[in-house]
This record gives structure tokens, C-alpha cells and sequence, in this order.
């Protein structure tokens, strides 16, 4: 369905992992309308490729990339009303009469350019990023024939179709500012004269470290997979258009803010290309910068607007100036059209007109000599982005242009075909030519066809009871959309607030909008009217909670202060009606909080709960603060020592009675299930590993348990996936695929677990996915039983040296356990006590702390409490085996963190770190160590207990990691591994016979 990262595989956790290499290519689509009020009218396809059923399908996508200059296109003719548009990196044929999306995914990054062939049979999308892609589509099927990888080193800024189908000519996207590598361009400005650059091979399009721009033609249909022409831009003007000359292919022109460059080229030959000189003083005015450029037909001339409102004239001229030779076009004469108003779009119609859309959303046609031949002025739908003509008759009858027709009405002076218009504010509106002769201003506005996202959306959520999901913008917008009839439902806009997060309550009454500027306003869900208004802070609310009876909420600021508010009698006076207050307050935090969350119905009592950056999972006294304030309920429990929280839910889910509990998620993927009675931590199992760890989570089905519950979850950037409880760490029970480009602000599951929501942020679009659980069920099933997934994640597999080191200790461990020197016959049961499992941890290469030590112990002993009401004090063989790799830690320990740790230590103050101020923190903070530990320690790395000999007066933070814990030879034998092929679990990053080298493992495919 899209960029599938794979159901159970682990990735290579020190980097984040990529797109998968054979992408599993898609297009989702509804074959026939259905009825009217079918909820099932718009279902997609919801087979791969490959035909097999996906666990989460693109169902349908709300927004569009509307800042892309030509990125809608009409697809219509005589018998269909198709558009094409691009949604975040998602290619979207619409039919705007019938509301059927037909979606063409694959690309992992933001699609910035694109273009459809003269004949509307082919689509041409590139995106600008990392593992960027060009890709060329068929529109009847939607399936890719022709994809490009990497055609620039950071993606495609623009590009063009020839009219003969054959070629396409693309602009490199520049570095992003965020690169280091990429330094200003060194080119200098292109020489005025006439100027010649040699051909760039295809390794020049590989380089990553490139630091100019290029242009590229490529020969699509061909069986290379590189350009056929490639130059570099002789500019440190960045080029933004690209065109090509309809009535010549082998002549291009592309212009940026302040160039303009005619470009020729021919296969198997160099490019050509000169670029005329403009300067204020040869017109006696100022110049704009440049937007667009076209050639005009039967003639030498091109134009290129500005935003001045001035079209600029390239002719061929006669006179000589010193500067151009005769066969090079020159500015001849400046037109000022629509003064102080950008010209944002300019393209020729084939009907004898040029079209230019303006950014006070004018649309107008003019003759080739710039007179004005028709306008609609009236569309008021926003600054014009892109214009598109559906496809007119063959015959060309229907459309003359202005004074050849004979017909004696003022009706037949001027037709054009049907065309669209996307505007900045994310609308496209369908226009017809008769509007022009409309005489009420209302009735030349045109129809509206679709409304996208017209700021970034990081508020989303659904509605507990009915098919109505709501979406907030930084624009101030409050929208409620019906997800069955794909209408717009409710709509709210706030003047000078800006939305940033939404929580429906429990029972359905309320939508809970939280603001930037801290304010909260609690609306009825009914019609958006508000309720009650709260500001008990001043700066954004990150995250809100209703109680499970939905009468309290609860509010966390970036401030990290918690808010709490209430719906009781005022004041505890029940001859007072009902309404909602402020309770309390409390900064618990000293680090942003991540995570917050109320107990849910089966607990005891209402229980809330957050959980921060600083480690620390903090409970608060919600009965209490009715009185006294919001009382932390002490002692507060530390999750981690080193990873850092993402977030945390309520968790009732794994055991009868055992349901009062909290799950958080951390950064170095895990999953940790706390008990709440006892604060103990009563599982940690590894997380979904693709794409960056899980801050997003929550479960699909409202009242199921064991297998039959999923999870959805979503990664900081790019995945959205499902795993499968109980959560055990089996990689076979969950799958991620790229739902975004960038960010995934928020995520949301429908009232009945059938679809699911994603909303990216800046990139302006919600997805609404159909969840399917069976695919993740089956992967679980057909992976194996028992420890069979467990021993795929160890180095070598079952057949490797490690895995039979394990049952060696395991073995000599029960030995151990029955005392080494006696001559009684022992009676090995296949179990060892729970206080054996530390020294086994430690012989397997993990070197846990005390508290890891503790959730290992407590994980074990709670293992069957729910179930028998019995502490468990012996492991066997299957379950240490789940433990270890549950538990040891996926990122490797090398010298580099052993560096950041001691700039840790020393408060990043410049200089080395002294011996004695070491010793201090060793031995007065943490888990504490005395001198007489430290020395065993340094006696068994070393072979010298004295840490005076040891370690010098000032400790540099490398040589103490290479010659006292002895870490070279993990960093080598990694140096060393990334050299080598990788043939599966045999060159897997665990290296569990090297000190300290923790990191995961990648199963055999």
C-alpha cells in the first residue's frame, strides 16, 4: 500500500531507519460509485500490489500541497471529471462529481514537483528529500511505469513534460539549510554573454556533497535510469521554473528570482545556454523579481512575469548592444499588466491565449500581444497557485479564439475550455467560460471542488459515538468533517486564537480545544457553541484528558504545569447547578511533560497520572484537590536512568484483576507496564523499532483484550503502525508503514476500531486509514510459538555459537544454583532462581543496573500473580531467553556515549574531567558505588585495583573508554562489519562475545 517498513523486522536502531528498498507500490481505489449513503462509497482497494491484504490502508486524504506553483491538474474530458493534485507524498486523482479518490502511493518525502502530459495519459511526480524519487504514472490505471531514485542528490525543485511525451527536464532541488555538507554555491553568476558548460556524467547527480543546482533531461520511456543531458547552473540564483518550448523540445527555459536562462541541448551533446541581461536602468524602472517564464508561439519570444505586476519580452533583436549575439533573445520592452500585484502563473492555451493568475486570485486571458481578451475577477478564492484546462475536443470547434468567430452574439466572442484554479488558501475552484457574461458577481465565482488545509494541522480527534472526526489549523479553524459522506459538518473559526490540540469527552457532549496561548474553551460537540473558558497558563497546551465519566480534564502546558478542572456544584453546594471549574494546579516536572492520562473505569478510584522528560511518573490526589490543591501522591516513580519518556496511556489490558496499571514508552524502544498499586514495573518488552521511537499510542478497540486488542501507534516522524497485544516483544505482532512525510502530530481511531486518523502538521493533510488487524494476526501465527520470534533477534539465530553460549549458562547456572562443590547427585528441573539471572545477564554481554536488575526481578515474581495469586521465583529457558532480549538494550555502548557521559558530568564546561570529582559522582550519586566496589571493578578491567595508578589527575573521557573499559574493539569490529555484506542475522550489530556492544539484532529474511 506505501513505503511498507515490514511486519516484524527489526531495523538498525543507531539509525533511523529508511524507507524499505523494494517499496510495495499501490493505488487504492473505488471501481464504481456505490449508493448514496453507502459508508462504504468511497472504499478504497485494500490488497498490496502483490495482492495481499494490508493491516492499514490509505482509505482517503483530506489537504493539498498548495503552495506547489501548477500542481493541480485537470484531468477532465467529454466523459470523466478527473483532477490530480499531490497531498503531502501522495498522488490524488479526484473525481470531483462523484468524491472517489484514487490514491498513488510510494514516495516517503513531500512531492514538489509535478506534471501531466498534453494528452492527460501520464503523471509525473517528484518529491525533495532524502531517498528522493521520480516517478512516472499511468492515469487510467494508476500504476507507476517508470520510477527514478535519487535523480538529484536533495530531490526535484521543478519540472516538465514535453508535448511529444518523450522527455522530461527537471531543476535539482537545493541543499536544505539544516545541511551541513552543503556549502554556498561556488559558480559565481552566469556570464552574460553567451557561455557553454560541459556535460555532467550521471555520477555527477550521485554526488551527495553537491553544492550548485542542475537541470536534467531525461528519456523516460528508455530502459537507463539516468538523464540523458545534465549541466550544472552556472547561478547562485536558485531556479524555481522550468519549461519546455512547446514548438521546439530541444530548447528550454528556466528562471529563478533574477535569471533567466535559455537553455538548448540534444542527446549525446552538451547543453547550450545563455542568459540575457536586465538592469533597472535599461527601462528606466525597477524589476520585480521573476515567477514564471513562457515562450509564445509563431514567434522568437518569451515572458516572464514578475511580482511587480510587469511582463518582461525576450525577443530576438537586430541591434547591437555589446552585450547579446544576434541568435539570443534580449529584453525588448517591459508590459506593465496588473500593477503592484504578482504574476503567479503564466501558460499559453492552445486556443491562441495566454492565461495569467494573479495573487489577488484574478484569472485573465490576453491575445500574444498582452491585450486583454476576458477576466474573472470575482472568484475570491485566494492567491492563484496553478491554472488547468480539461481536455477540449479534437475537432477544436467548440473553442475559437477571441474575433474569429462569425456568429453575430455576444455570447460566441469568447469560450475557452473548462479550467481549474488552486488558490494559497488550499481551494480549487472549477471555472466555465460563460461566467465572463454573468452579470451578478456571485455568479462568477465558479464551483468549488475541493477544500484542502490552508495552515498546519496538529489538532485531531473522533468523536467517541458518531462517524464525525474534528480538525483544527494554525489558521484558526475548527472543522468537522462526517468521515462516511466526506462532508464538511460543523465549521468553527477562532479570530485570534490558534488551535493546537482537540480531545473529545468520553460521553460525546464535549470537544475540549486547547490554544497556543494557553487557553482552553470547551465547546458542545452538537454545534460547536462554547461552553466555558479557561486560561491558567500563558503558554501552548501540549495535552488534554477527560476522566472516564467526563467530569474532569485535565490540562498540560509547555510550561510544564498540569491543570486540573472539574464539572461539580458550586461551591460543593448541590442547590447549585452543575459546572465546570478550576480545581488546581501543580508543576510536578522539571522537564517537559510527554505523557498524561486518567485511570480508566475498572480502577478503584479516579487516578490521574503524567509523565515527564525528567524520568519520573508522577500520580496525582484527583479526589483531594477539590479542597487542597492538586496533592502528588508520594513517593513518584522513576522509569528510567537513561532513556527518555515519550509518553504513557492508561493500560487495563493483560490478566483478570491485574488492570491497574500505566504503559510508557521510552526512546530507546521499550515498552514498560508499572503497576500502580505497588509502583513496581511488571514488563518491559521491546517496541516497534521502525522509523524512531513510539510517543503516540492508543488502543483500537474499546473493550477487547489479550490477542483480539490491537494498539495503534505512531512514531515522532513518518510511521504509523499496529501491534498486536499482549505486548511481549515479539517482532512478528506488529507492522509500520510511512503515513507522513514529516511530523505525525496526532493520531485517533474511530468509535467502532474500523478506521484510523493521522494528521502531519506542517504538511497540511489528515489521512484516514482502514485498519484491517487480520494481516498482523496471521504474521504472528506464521512466525512461530514459543521463543521460536525470540531466538530470530538473537546473534546467529538457533544455530549460531550465541545462542548455544546461552544454554551453556543457562545449564551451569543451575549448577550454580545447587552449590558448585558437592558429590550429591543433582536433579535439574530447567529452571534457576530468580536471583541467578543477573550473573546471566552480565556473562550475555547486558550489564544491567540495580533497577534494571529490580524490573527484571519484579517481572518475573508478578509473572502469574494475576492469574494465581502466587509469586514466581523460578525462570526456565524459553523465558529467560524472551527476558534477555526484552530487556538488554538496543542502542551500542561505544566510546561516543562514554564521551557524553562525561560531558554530563562535567555540566559541558570546557577541559577535561578530574579524577577526584569522578570518584565524587561515583560514589555519592546514582546507584552508589563505595571505594572498595570501584576497586574491584578497576582490578577486573585492568588488572590493577589501584584507581590512583589507573586513571590519571585529569580523566579524558576516550582513553578512559578504550583503555579502561576496553570499547576499540566493539567500535572496530563495527567499523569492520559495515564493511563487510550483509548475509542476515550473521552480521547482525549484536556482538555478544564484545564488552559493552548492545545494540539489536536483524532477523534472517
Amino acid at each position: 500500500i506505501s513505503s511498507i517498513l515490514g511486519t516484524g523486522a527489526l531495523g538498525d536502531l543507531r539509525r533511523r531507519p529508511g524507507p524499505c528498498q523494494a517499496r510495495a507500490w499501490q493505488v487504492a481505489e473505488s471501481m464504481e460509485p456505490p449508493a448514496e449513503n453507502d459508508p462504504n462509497k468511497f472504499m478504497p482497494s485494500q490488497m498490496s500490489s502483490s495482492g495481499e491484504p494490508q493491516a492499514l490502508t490509505l482509505h482517503w486524504t483530506l489537504g493539498i500541497n498548495k503552495d506547489v506553483v501548477g500542481g493541480v491538474h485537470n484531468l477532465s474530458d467529454a466523459d470523466s471529471s478527473d483532477m490530480f493534485y499531490a497531498a503531502a507524498h501522495t498522488g490524488v486523482i479526484f473525481d470531483y462529481n462523484t468524491g472517489v479518490q484514487r490514491l498513488l502511493q510510494g514516495h516517503v518525502n513531500p512531492i514538489s514537483a509535478t506534471a501531466v502530459s498534453k494528452d492527460k495519459k501520464w503523471i509525473v511526480t517528484a518529491d525533495t528529500g532524502p531517498d528522493s524519487m521520480m516517478v512516472v504514472w499511468e492515469r487510467e490505471s494508476g500504476t507507476p511505469v517508470k520510477t527514478f531514485f535519487n535523480p538529484h542528490p536533495y530531490g526535484v525543485h521543478a519540472l516538465d513534460i514535453a508535448p511529444k511525451l518523450q522527455y522530461l527536464v527537471t531543476l535539482s532541488a537545493p541543499a536544505p539549510a539544516s545541511d551541513p555538507a552543503a556549502g554556498t554555491s561556488g559558480a559565481g553568476q552566469a556570464q552574460e554573454q553567451s557561455g557553454r558548460l560541459p556535460e555532467q556524467g550521471k555520477s555527477q547527480t550521485k554526488e551527495g556533497d553537491q553544492d550548485y543546482q542542475s537541470i536534467s533531461v531525461w528519456d523516460w520511456p528508455a530502459d537507463n535510469d539516468g538523464p540523458i543531458c545534465t549541466a550544472a547552473v552556472g547561478t547562485q540564483d536558485i531556479q524555481t521554473c522550468v519549461l519546455f518550448n512547446a514548438w521546439d523540445t530541444h530548447e528550454i527555459a528556466t528562471n529563478g528570482k533574477r535569471r533567466v536562462f535559455f537553455w538548448t541541448w540534444d542527446v549525446e551533446q552538451p547543453f547550450q545556454f545563455y542568459s540575457p541581461a536586465l538592469a533597472p536602468r535599461d527601462f528606466k524602472q525597477r524589476i520585480g523579481d521573476y515567477t514564471q517564464t513562457i515562450f509564445l508561439p509563431d514567434s522568437t519570444q518569451a515572458a516572464t512575469g514578475t511580482i511587480d505586476g510587469d511582463v518582461v519580452i525576450w525577443d530576438l533583436s537586430l541591434i547591437v548592444d555589446g552585450l547579446s549575439r544576434p541568435d539570443e533573445r534580449r529584453a525588448v520592452k517591459i508590459i506593465k499588466l496588473c500593477p503592484d500585484v504578482s504574476l503567479n502563473v503564466l501558460q499559453v492555451h492552445e486556443k491562441a491565449r495566454v492565461v495569467i493568475g494573479t495573487a489577488d486570485g484574478a484569472v485573465r486571458f490576453y491575445d500574444y500581444q498582452f491585450r486583454v481578451q476576458a477576466w474573472f475577477e470575482d472568484l475570491l478564492a485566494g492567491s492563484v497557485k496553478s491554472i488547468s484546462f480539461e481536455k477540449s475536443n479534437d475537432d477544436g470547434e467548440d473553442y475559437e479564439p477571441a474575433g474569429a468567430s462569425s456568429g453575430v452574439g455576444v455570447e460566441d466572442d469568447f469560450k475557452c475550455p473548462n479550467f481549474l484554479v488552486s488558490t494559497g488558501s488550499a481551494l480549487v475552484v472549477l471555472v466555465e467560460s460563460r461566467l465572463f457574461y454573468e452579470l451578478s458577481p456571485d455568479n462568477r465565482r465558479g464551483r468549488l471542488v475541493l477544500q484542502g488545509l490552508d495552515s498546519p494541522v496538529h489538532g485531531l480527534c473522533c468523536h467517541p459515538q458518531l462517524p464525525l472526526v474534528a480538525v483544527c489549523g494554525y489558521s484558526g479553524f475548527l472543522h468537522m468533517w462526517n468521515y462516511n459522506t466526506r462532508s464538511l459538518h460543523l465549521v468553527k473559526i477562532f479570530e485570534k486564537f490558534v488551535p493546537h490540540i482537540l480531545q473529545f469527552s468520553p460521553d460525546g457532549k464535549l470537544l475540549a480545544v486547547g490554544f497556543t496561548n494557553g487557553h482552553c474553551k470547551l465547546l458542545k460537540s452538537t454545534d460547536l457553541s462554547e461552553v466555558v473558558s479557561f486560561r491558567d497558563s500563558r503558554v501552548c497546551v501540549t495535552h488534554a484528558a477527560f476522566s472516564s465519566d467526563s467530569s474532569h480534564l485535565a490540562l498540560a502546558h509547555a510550561d510544564r504545569s498540569l491543570c486540573l478542572y472539574r464539572y461539580s456544584h458550586r461551591p460543593n453546594d448541590k442547590n447549585f447547578p452543575k459546572e465546570w471549574m478550576y480545581s488546581a494546579k501543580h508543576k510536578s516536572h522539571w522537564r517537559p511533560i510527554v505523557g498524561l492520562c486518567f485511570s480508566g473505569p475498572e480502577s478503584e478510584k479516579l487516578r490521574l497520572f503524567s509523565v515527564g522528560e525528567d524520568r519520573r511518573l508522577v500520580e496525582y490526589n484527583v479526589k483531594s484537590s477539590e479542597f487542597g490543591g492538586l496533592q502528588i501522591v508520594q513517593p513518584d516513580t522513576v522509569v528510567e536512568q537513561e532513556a527518555r519518556p515519550t509518553g504513557c496511556i492508561w493500560y487495563p489490558c493483560g490478566g483478570k484483576g491485574d488492570n491497574q496499571k500505566v504503559l510508557t514508552m521510552n526512546d530507546e524502544y521499550k515498552f514498560k507496564i508499572w503497576n500502580t498499586v505497588n509502583r513496581s514495573c511488571r514488563k518491559t518488552a521491546l517496541a516497534p523499532t521502525y522509523g524512531g521511537p513510539i510517543t503516540r499510542m492508543t488502543p483500537v478497540y474499546k473493550d477487547a483484550d489479550g490477542e483480539d486488542q490491537f494498539m495503534l501507534y505512531a512514531t515522532h516522524e513518518k510511521v504509523l503502525g499496529l501491534v498486536q497485544l499482549p505486548l511481549d516483544g515479539n517482532p512478528n505482532k506488529c507492522m509500520g508503514l510511512i503515513a507522513h512525510p514529516g511530523q505525525i502530530a496526532s493520531i485517533s481511531v474511530d468509535y467502532q476500531g474500523q478506521y484510523a486518523f493521522t494528521c502531519g502538521g506542517n504538511d497540511l493533510t489528515v489521512n484516514q486509514w482502514l485498519i484491517d488487524p487480520q494481516p498482523v494476526a496471521n504474521a504472528s501465527v506464521m512466525g512461530g510459538s514459543g521463543i521460536e520470534p525470540f531466538v530470530k533477534l538473537v546473534d546467529g539465530g538457533e544455530d549460531g555459537v550465541f545462542f548455544c553460549d546461552m544454554k551453556d549458562y543457562f545449564y551451569y547456572s543451575q549448577i550454580r544454583s545447587q552449590y558448585e562443590n558437592t558429590t550429591k547427585a543433582r536433579v535439574l528441573d530447567g529452571m534457576i532462581p530468580v536471583e541467578e539471572i543477573p550473573h546471566l545477564m552480565c556473562a550475555l554481554g547486558y550489564f544491567p543496573t540495580q533497577l534494571e536488575i529490580t524490573n527484571m526481578t519484579n517481572e518475573v515474581k508478578y509473572s502469574n500473580f494475576a492469574e494465581t495469586g502466587e509469586y514466581v521465583d523460578r525462570i526456565g529457558f524459553d523465558d529467560l531467553v524472551k527476558l534477555y532480549v526484552n530487556h538488554r538494550p538496543v542502542f551500542a555502548v561505544g566510546p561516543e556515549q562514554i564521551k557524553q557521559a562525561f560531558e554530563a558530568m562535567k555540566r559541558h564546561e570546557p577541559g577535561p574531567l578530574s579524577r577526584d570529582a569522578l570518584l565524587s559522582l561515583l560514589t555519592s550519586h546514582g546507584e552508589k558505588m563505595t571505594m572498595e566496589e570501584l576497586e574491584r571493578c578497576f582490578e577486573a578491567l585492568v588488572g590493577d585495583p589501584s584507581i590512583h595508578r589507573v586513571l590519571e589527575d585529569e580523566v579524558d573521557a576516550l582513553d578512559f573508554a578504550h583503555n579502561v573499559l576496553g570499547l576499540a574493539e566493539a567500535e572496530a569490529e563495527e567499523s569492520e562489519e559495515a564493511l563487510m555484506p550483509a548475509h542476515g542475522a550473521e552480521n547482525s550489530e549484536w556482538a555478544g562475545n564484545t564488552t559493552m556492544a548492545l545494540s539489536s539484532t536483524v532477523p534472517p529474511q
